[in-house]
C-alpha cells in the first residue's frame, strides 16, 4: 500500500532503456545522468548509478514528477495501490522505476530531513547543473528569458543591459518568493525551501541514510543559505569566481592586400559590422581568418558547443533543425550573411546544423574577439527603421533578429501625448500582445459620421495605394468592416505638429484623410533624417498596436491635416480577432478534408499559416491544360469541373466539390497541366506551392504519389486520350441502329466554353499604310542589302557597358515569320541554363526588396502584310549594374524601324550610365540619355545612308534603383505599374500615349510648322504642311526627322516601393496596348501572376492581344514585345539568387 506518513521514505530504482526495456544497465543514458523527483513539497536530485538506489522522502503522499537532465520533457504519475513498477516515458528514453519502502533506523523528528553525512565536495559541473535545473524549474526562467529577448528585440532599448536588469527585477518581484538551497554531495542531493528548518546530518558510519542493502547514493548536508545580492550583469556569459574575464589580446592573422580589400567590402555590407569604430574594425579585420568550404561540408552540428562564428563572402549554406525527431530545413544563408553568432552571444549550444549547399568562402571569427569587440557594439547599434529607408542612403538592413520579431511591412507610428502605464509583473503573452480574458465583454465604440464621411472613409480604405491597409483590412468580413468604420474618428493635426514621435508608446492607428506628412527617423546621436513623405490614404501606427513596441519614426504634418484614428483596443478586438477567427475557420476546413486526415494538428496549423486563398468567377480557368506552374489547389467553396482538350474541343472528365483537391501532379513532378479546371459559379480555392509543400507537408508527398492512380480523375485523364473520337464513335453506333439492348453507349459531356465578349473600337493601323506605301521589291532589296552591312545588324562594341553584371538585348535576323521569337544577344558571366525551350539566368544582386525579382520576356514577329519584308521592328534591353536594373522597350515603325530600335537598345543604357546625373538626378540623366541617343541615331543613319524621315521608334525605360522606380517614355510603348498582392490588387500607374491631338502636343507641333489633321473620327496624324507625308501618329518619338516639333524629351515619373510591396511592371510595345488599356491589363494579369508566375502571365497577355488583333484586323498583327518584372516574388529561388530571367531565343525553322 502507498505510504501516507509525511516522513516515510521510499526508493526508486531506475533502469532506463530506449523503449521501456528492462535490465540493470544504464541503457541509452550517458554516464553520470542526473535524475530528479518532484512532489509538491520535496525535490530530490541524484546521479543514476548502476545498482544504486535513490532515497526520496515523502513519496506516496502526492503525485510524482520525474525529470532527466539529459532529456527535454517530464512525466508525472500517481502511485497506485499494489503497484510497485512504473514506466516513465521521457522524450527518447523510457525509465522503468521500481518503488519500494526503505527501512529507516530511526524516525526523524518533525521538520528534519534524513540525509547522508558529507563525504566530499561536489564537482563544479554537477553543482552548476543541479543549481541551474533547480532554478529553471522553480522560476520558469526559460520562458521568462524568451520573453525578455523578444521584448528587447522589439523595443530596441538604447541600453540593453539596463533594460534586462529592470525586466528581471520585475520578474523577481512577481516570483513565488521561495529560495532554494542546493544540498552538497558527490552523486545526489536534495533541494528544499530555504525557510524550512535545516536538516541535521544522519549519523551513519557508512555514510548512508538507511540500513537496507547499503546501496543508497550519498547525501550531503546543505550549505549556508544563499544571500541574494543586486544582480551585477545579465549578459549571456557570466564572469566570476568560476570564469574570470581575462584581458583581451588582439589576434592578428596575416592577410595580403587583396584579401584585406575583399574582406573590407564584405564587412561594409554586413549588418553586424556597420556600427563599429575604425579602431574596432581594424581589430576585427585582423582577427578574421579566411576559410574555404566545399559543398556538402557540415560546419555546425545542432547541440554542439560554439567557439566561432562566420561571415559569408561567397556561396550558400542551409540550416537544418531537428523538430519532432525529423531534420527540417529552416533557413538559407547567402552572401554577406552571418551565422553561428547566437552561440557566442548567449553562450548556448548550437541551435541548428549548418551545411554548405554550395562551395563557400567564409571569414571565421573567434569567441574572444567577438565577446571583446563585437558584443557591446552589437548591443549599442542604433535601431534600423525597416521600411522607410531613404533611397540611395546608407541605412543598413535590419538585423535578422529584428526582422523575425516584426513584420517587414513599413511602419512609422508614434504615441499619443499621455503614455499609458503598463502593469508591473509577468507578461501575459510572448511577442505580440496577448488578448486578455476580460476582453470578451468589450463593445466596439461608435462615432457618429455623416453618410458622406462614411463613404469617404470606405473609399480611402478600399482604394488606398498603401499596401498595409489592404493587408490589415483585406480579410475582414463586411460586418467587421462596418464596425471598424464605426470605431474610427477624425483627429485634426495642425501644421508642424507631430502626430507620432519616435520612441513614444503608441495607442492609435492612423489613416491620412487630408494633408501631407513628413516621416523622420533618428539613428543614434545623428539628427533626424527625412526618409519618406505620405499623403491621403497612407496608414501608420500598426506595429505599435500589433507588437507593443515604441514608435519607430516621427511623423509631422506639412500643413493643417486630418487623420482617421482607431484606438488600440478597437484595433486588436476588431482587426486582430478577425484574423484569429479566420485562422481557426481555415484550420477547421483543413481538418474536414480527407487528404489531410493523417496530419497532426501542428501540421494543420502550419499548413493554415502558409496557404494562399484565391477567388474565381464563373467559368474562369483555375488551371489550364499545358501550363507550367507548381501549385496544388483545394476547393474551399463552390464547384469546379476538369476538362481535357483535343481536336474536337474540351471534354469534361471530372467534377469537384468542397474539400476536394487537384493539381498535385504538377506540384509533385513539375509537368505541364494534364487538364484544365474551370470554376462552376463562384468558387474559392486554397493553394500551396511546391516549395512550401515540401517544407510543411513532406510526409504527405509519398501519400499523394502512392495514391495518384486511385483517384477517378486521373484514371479519366489517362483514358481520355481517345475521348476526342468517342463522340464520333457514339454517333456512328446510333446511325447504324444495331438494336442491341445490351450495348449502352457512354455519355460524354462536351464542354462549351463561354465566348469572350470583345467589344473593341476599330482603329486605323499606321504601320499597314506605311508598309504598303513603298514598293515591296524596292524595300525588300534595301532590307537584304542592309543585312550585308555588319555595322547595321551586329552589336556595337563602342556602346558596351563594362560594369554591367548582366546585359541583354534583341538582335536582327532576316526572313522571320509570324510569331517567331527574337534573336537574343546576352553578355554576362552568369551561367545560362535551359528550362524547356527557354534560356534561364539566375543571379544575386544588391537590393532592398525582401524577396526575389523575376523577369520574363517575350518578343515576337508580327504579320503586317504578305509583302512586308521587314524583320521584327520591336526590341528591348535589360541591364543590371550594382543595385540598379534598367529595362527598356523600343517599338520601331516605318521602313527602317528595325534598324532604329536595334541601335537604340544599345545606346540608351550606355548614355544613361555615362551621364553625370546617373544615380543622382534620374530625371536629368534620362532626359540626357534620350537626347544623346537621338543625336547618335541621326549621325549613324546619315553615315550609312538610312532614311529616317518616316522611320523611328517609341521608347520606354524603367529603372529600379534599390526600391525606387523611375519611368521615362516617349510615344506609345507603355509601362504599366501594378500591385499583384491579393488584398491590394490594382493598377498603380500606366503611361499615356503622346498623341498629336493633345493640346500641349498640338501647340508645339504647329508652332514648329507641322500640320496636325484628323483623318478619321478620333484618329489624328502629323504631316508636313500642305503635304500628305509622312502621316505620323505619335508626337514624341526617336527618328521621324521629316516633321518639325517631334519631341525626344521623355515624360518622367517616380514611385517609391516599400521593401515588402508586391508590385510588378509590364514594359511593352504597342502590340500589347493597341486594344488593351492599362486598367484592363492589370485586371487580366495580377491574379494570373499570383497563380502562374511571370512566364505563363507574359504568354497569356500576348495571346490575349493577338486575339484582339485578329478580331479587329483579321490577318494583320503588329510585332509584340512584353517585359514582365515581378518584385518580391514568393517563388522559390535557387541558392542565394534573388534575380531570375527567362526568355525564348530565336530558333531557325528546320
Amino acid at each position: 500500500q502507498p505510504l501516507t506518513r509525511p516522513r516515510e521514505t521510499r526508493r526508486a530504482e531506475g533502469s532506463p532503456t530506449s523503449h521501456g526495456g528492462g535490465g540493470g544497465g544504464l541503457g541509452d543514458l550517458p554516464p553520470g545522468a542526473i535524475i530528479s523527483f518532484h512532489t509538491g513539497t520535496i525535490r530530490r536530485h541524484a546521479q543514476i548509478q548502476k545498482g544504486k538506489a535513490i532515497s526520496v522522502p515523502g513519496i506516496g503522499t502526492e503525485p510524482v514528477r520525474v525529470d532527466l537532465m539529459t532529456e527535454i520533457g517530464s512525466h508525472s504519475f500517481e502511485l497506485a495501490p499494489g503497484q510497485d513498477v512504473y514506466e516513465v516515458p521521457l522524450s527518447n528514453v523510457t525509465l522503468k522505476l521500481q518503488i519500494r519502502e526503505a527501512q529507516v533506523k530511526e524516525e526523524p523528528s518533525p521538520g528534519e530531513v534524513a540525509v547522508a553525512a558529507p563525504t566530499g565536495t561536489p564537482s563544479r559541473k554537477l553543482q552548476t547543473a543541479l543549481m541551474m535545473r533547480s532554478y529553471l524549474d522553480n522560476h520558469d526562467v526559460l520562458r521568462q528569458m524568451q520573453e525578455l529577448l523578444q521584448d528587447m528585440v522589439v523595443s530596441q532599448p538604447e541600453d540593453p543591459v539596463e533594460y534586462m536588469i529592470k525586466r528581471l527585477e520585475m520578474v523577481c518581484k512577481d516570483s513565488h518568493g521561495t529560495d532554494y538551497d542546493l544540498i552538497e554531495g558527490d552523486v545526489s542531493g536534495t533541494v528544499q525551501p530555504a525557510e524550512s528548518p535545516k536538516a541535521k546530518p544522519a549519523k551513519a558510519k557508512d555514510g548512508s541514510d538507511s540500513e537496507s542493502d547499503g546501496d543508497d547514493g550519498e547525501d550531503l548536508p546543505p550549505p549556508p543559505p544563499v544571500q541574494r545580492k543586486q544582480r551585477q550583469s545579465v549578459s549571456a556569459e557570466a564572469y566570476g569566481a568560476f570564469n574570470e574575464r581575462k584581458a583581451y589580446v588582439p589576434k592578428v592573422i596575416h592577410k595580403d592586400d587583396a584579401q584585406k580589400a575583399r574582406l573590407q567590402k564584405v564587412l561594409q555590407e554586413c549588418w553586424m559590422f556597420k556600427h563599429h569604430t575604425p579602431e574596432n574594425m581594424k581589430i576585427i579585420l585582423d582577427a578574421l581568418q579566411e576559410k574555404k568550404v566545399d559543398a556538402g561540408v557540415k560546419l555546425i552540428q545542432q547541440g554542439d558547443e560554439g567557439e566561432v562564428m562566420w561571415v559569408i563572402e561567397e556561396g550558400e549554406l542551409e540550416c537544418f533543425k531537428t523538430i519532432n525527431g525529423e531534420e527540417k530545413s529552416v533557413k538559407k544563408c547567402g552572401k554577406n550573411d552571418v551565422f553561428g553568432e547566437l552561440a557566442l552571444l548567449y553562450n548556448c549550444r548550437r541551435a541548428a546544423s549548418v551545411v554548405a549547399s554550395k562551395a563557400c568562402v567564409l571569414w571565421e571569427l573567434d569567441r574572444e574577439t567577438f565577446k571583446a569587440i563585437c558584443y557591446e557594439a552589437a548591443q549599442k547599434a542604433p535601431p534600423e527603421y525597416d521600411g522607410f529607408t531613404a533611397p540611395g542612403g546608407s541605412a543598413s538592413s535590419a538585423a535578422p533578429a529584428a526582422s523575425s520579431a516584426a513584420p517587414a511591412a513599413a511602419e512609422a507610428d508614434a504615441a499619443p501625448k499621455a503614455a499609458p502605464k503598463r502593469p508591473v509583473g509577468r507578461r501575459t503573452g510572448v511577442s505580440a500582445e496577448a488578448m486578455k480574458e476580460g476582453e470578451g465583454d468589450w463593445k466596439p465604440p461608435v462615432y457618429e459620421k455623416t453618410p458622406e464621411e462614411r463613404a469617404s472613409l470606405s473609399n480611402i480604405i478600399k482604394t488606398s495605394r498603401d499596401g498595409k491597409i489592404h493587408m490589415l483590412f483585406g480579410t475582414v468580413n463586411q460586418e467587421t468592416f462596418e464596425k471598424i468604420m464605426d470605431a474610427m474618428f477624425i483627429k485634426k493635426i495642425a501644421k508642424g505638429e507631430d502626430v507620432i514621435r519616435q520612441g513614444d508608446e503608441g495607442d492609435y492607428f492612423y489613416i491620412v484623410k487630408k494633408g501631407d506628412f513628413d516621416i523622420y527617423v533618428r539613428k543614434g546621436e545623428d539628427p533626424p533624417k527625412k526618409v519618406f513623405q505620405c499623403g491621403p490614404g497612407f496608414a501608420f501606427g500598426e506595429l505599435a498596436l500589433l507588437y507593443t513596441c515604441p514608435r519607430s519614426a516621427t511623423i509631422t504634418a506639412q500643413d493643417d491635416s486630418e487623420v482617421w484614428s482607431l484606438d488600440r483596443t478597437a484595433f486588436r478586438n476588431l482587426v486582430v480577432r478577425s484574423a484569429e477567427a479566420q485562422f481557426k475557420e481555415s484550420c477547421a476546413f483543413l481538418n474536414s478534408c480527407d487528404i489531410f486526415a493523417d496530419l497532426t494538428q501542428d501540421q494543420i496549423y502550419s499548413l493554415a499559416e502558409v496557404l494562399e486563398e484565391e477567388e474565381f468567377d464563373d467559368d474562369e480557368a483555375i488551371v489550364e491544360q499545358g501550363e507550367k506552374d507548381d501549385k496544388m489547389f483545394i476547393l474551399r467553396s463552390g464547384q469546379a469541373v476538369a476538362c481535357i482538350g483535343g481536336e474536337k474541343g474540351e471534354i469534361e472528365v471530372k467534377q469537384y466539390s468542397k474539400g476536394e483537391y487537384f493539381g498535385e501532379i504538377a506540384l509533385l513532378s513539375g509537368q505541364p497541366r494534364k487538364a484544365s479546371v474551370y470554376a462552376v459559379g463562384k468558387a474559392t480555392c486554397f493553394y500551396i506551392t511546391r516549395s512550401t509543400f515540401r517544407r510543411i507537408l513532406g510526409p504527405l508527398q509519398s501519400f499523394l504519389e502512392t495514391n495518384m492512380d486511385k483517384y477517378a480523375k486521373y484514371q479519366d485523364a489517362i483514358n481520355s486520350a481517345a475521348s476526342e473520337n468517342l463522340e464520333e464513335k457514339e454517333k456512328d453506333e446510333e446511325e447504324e441502329g444495331t438494336g442491341s439492348a445490351e450495348k449502352k453507349p457512354k455519355v460524354v459531356r462536351k464542354r462549351e466554353k463561354k465566348q469572350e465578349d470583345l467589344v473593341i473600337e476599330k482603329k486605323v493601323v499606321a504601320e499597314q499604310s506605311q508598309a504598303e506605301a513603298s514598293p515591296a521589291e524596292t524595300l525588300a532589296d534595301k532590307v537584304a542589302q542592309d543585312f550585308k552591312n555588319p555595322a547595321l545588324v551586329t552589336p556595337s562594341e563602342a556602346h558596351e557597358v563594362p560594369d554591367a553584371h548582366f546585359s541583354m538585348f534583341g538582335g536582327l535576323v532576316p526572313g522571320q515569320k509570324f510569331t517567331m521569337d527574337k534573336h537574343i544577344h546576352c553578355k554576362t558571366k552568369i551561367e545560362k541554363q535551359q528550362k524547356g525551350d527557354e534560356d534561364y539566368y539566375a543571379w544575386q544582386g544588391a537590393t532592398k526588396l525582401k524577396q526575389a525579382t523575376e523577369i520574363s520576356i517575350l518578343c515576337q514577329k508580327g504579320q503586317k502584310s504578305a509583302s512586308d519584308p521587314t524583320p521584327n521592328q520591336d526590341n528591348f534591353f535589360v541591364q543590371h549594374v550594382g543595385a540598379i536594373t534598367l529595362y527598356g522597350v523600343c517599338d520601331g515603325h516605318g521602313p527602317f524601324g528595325h534598324l532604329v530600335s536595334f541601335r537604340l537598345v544599345q545606346t540608351l543604357p550606355c548614355f544613361l550610365q555615362k551621364s553625370e546625373h546617373f544615380g543622382k538626378n534620374w530625371e536629368e540623366a534620362l532626359k540626357e540619355a534620350f537626347a544623346k541617343a537621338q543625336e547618335d541615331l541621326e549621325e549613324f543613319c546619315g553615315l550609312h545612308k538610312i532614311n529616317i524621315e518616316a522611320s523611328g521608334a517609341a521608347g520606354s525605360v524603367l529603372v529600379l534603383e534599390e526600391q525606387t522606380v523611375h519611368i521615362a517614355f516617349i510615344g506609345d510603348a507603355r509601362i504599366l505599374l501594378g500591385s499583384w498582392n491579393r488584398r491590394d490588387s490594382r493598377m498603380i500607374f500606366c503611361t499615356k500615349d503622346h498623341k498629336p491631338e493633345l493640346p500641349e502636343e498640338k501647340a508645339r507641333l504647329e508652332a514648329a510648322g507641322s500640320e496636325v489633321r484628323e483623318i478619321d473620327e478620333g484618329s489624328w496624324r502629323i504631316y508636313l504642311k500642305g503635304s500628305n507625308f509622312p502621316g505620323l501618329t505619335m508626337s514624341r518619338a526617336f527618328g521621324d526627322t521629316a516633321c518639325a516639333g517631334i519631341s525626344r524629351v521623355p515624360e518622367y515619373h517616380k514611385f517609391l516601393m516599400q521593401p515588402t510591396d508586391q508590385w510588378y511592371a509590364i514594359v511593352a510595345s504597342d502590340g500589347i496596348w493597341e486594344f488593351i488599356e492599362g486598367e484592363d491589363c492589370c485586371n487580366m494579369t495580377s491574379k494570373k501572376l499570383r497563380l502562374k508566375g511571370t512566364r505563363e502571365t507574359v504568354e497569356f497577355i500576348t495571346s490575349a492581344s493577338r486575339k484582339r488583333w485578329a478580331h479587329v484586323c483579321g490577318d494583320y498583327c503588329d510585332d509584340i514585345t512584353a517585359l514582365l518584372i515581378q518584385w518580391n516574388s514568393t517563388a522559390a529561388q535557387e541558392g542565394s539568387n534573388n534575380h531570375s530571367l527567362s526568355v525564348r531565343q530565336f530558333s531557325p525553322p528546320s
